[in-house]
């Protein structure tokens, strides 16, 4: 059987900073869903007569970076996810391998 070394300490750090990425994540969404919300007046209002259109282009763009904050936010989580069940099997492989030469060395 081959041999192989897993860092389990390095997954653990992997997985401490995505936790800090996905935290970070929180204020760019609080901040697109709530602290960008503009009335159509504030584009200039019945005597401008692109203020509509100006004001359905900005909701819509706030729309899709909430949508796309949530997708990235979606992704950080899976990602530490499978990280953290990796870190877990190796754990648990190192533990189990460890425990068969104790073992075998009585």
């Amino acid at each position: 059987m081959a041999g192989y070394e897993v860092d389990l300490s390095y997954l653990q750090d992997t997985l401490k900073k995505l936790q800090g990425v996905a935290d970070g994540m929180d204020t760019p969404c609080g901040v697109a869903n709530y602290q960008t919300n503009l009335s159509s007046s504030q584009f200039g209002g019945e005597g401008f007569l692109e203020a509509q259109n100006l004001y359905q282009a900005h909701d819509n763009m706030k729309s899709q970076l909430s949508t796309m904050i949530t997708a990235l936010q979606q992704m950080i989580q899976e990602f530490t996810d499978k990280t953290g069940r990796a870190h877990d099997q190796y754990a648990g492989t190192d533990s189990s391998v460890s425990g068969t030469f104790s073992r075998g060395a009585s």
